[in-house]
């Protein structure tokens, strides 16, 4: 079972590097005052990592941002805490292909949507989501610095006893000093 996970997961890998190089987009630095949108991708199996992120999507809706946070739920099914709310929505397992690529309409229209900046909370190891990254339309895309992921345009290096609400700070301490 393992050899047919590593075989979708090289698969999955030559797939994603061959839609970075096709994604043709804007590229700008925008900083907080500027941006008019704000995606943001992120984990959301658990209840707690959704609360964990509500702070941070609040903290851009409060500016008066369109920000909408999509969830990845590494599961079958989803539970209560994953109905779609208005800055909200969700995929999981059932929304991947075999080779892990995420597809429905949300998905493509997340990704279609050009925001002015794009913020990804999760690691390398969510391939879901890094698809996502790879072929949004985004301007200024933001992620944890990844050797030999060319997908940011800002990389923000943590260590490994920091957390994601280090990181969203780190993130909002940036978006601010960019263009002051």
């Amino acid at each position: 079972m393992e050899f047919l996970e590593n075989i979708k997961h090289r698969i999955g890998q030559w797939v994603f590097q061959r839609e970075l190089r096709a994604n043709k987009r804007y590229k700008e630095i925008c900083n907080i005052d500027d941006a008019k949108s704000v995606g943001i991708l992120y984990e959301a199996t658990t209840e707690a990592q959704i609360k964990k992120i509500k702070p941070f999507v609040d903290y851009f809706f409060s500016l008066k941002k369109d920000v909408k946070a999509l969830g990845y739920v590494n599961s079958k099914q989803l539970s209560y805490c994953h109905t779609p709310k208005l800055q909200y929505d969700f995929f999981y397992q059932k929304d991947l292909n075999w080779y892990y690529k995420p597809q429905n309409y949300i998905i493509e229209n997340f990704v279609k949507k050009e925001y002015d900046i794009l913020i990804n909370l999760c690691d390398s190891n969510c391939i879901p989501i890094k698809y996502l990254v790879a072929s949004s339309l985004a301007h200024f895309k933001i992620g944890q610095h990844e050797d030999g992921y060319e997908i940011y345009d800002l990389m923000l290096s943590m260590r490994e006893e920091q957390g994601i609400e280090d990181f969203m700070i780190q993130i909002k301490h940036y978006i601010n000093l960019i263009n002051k």
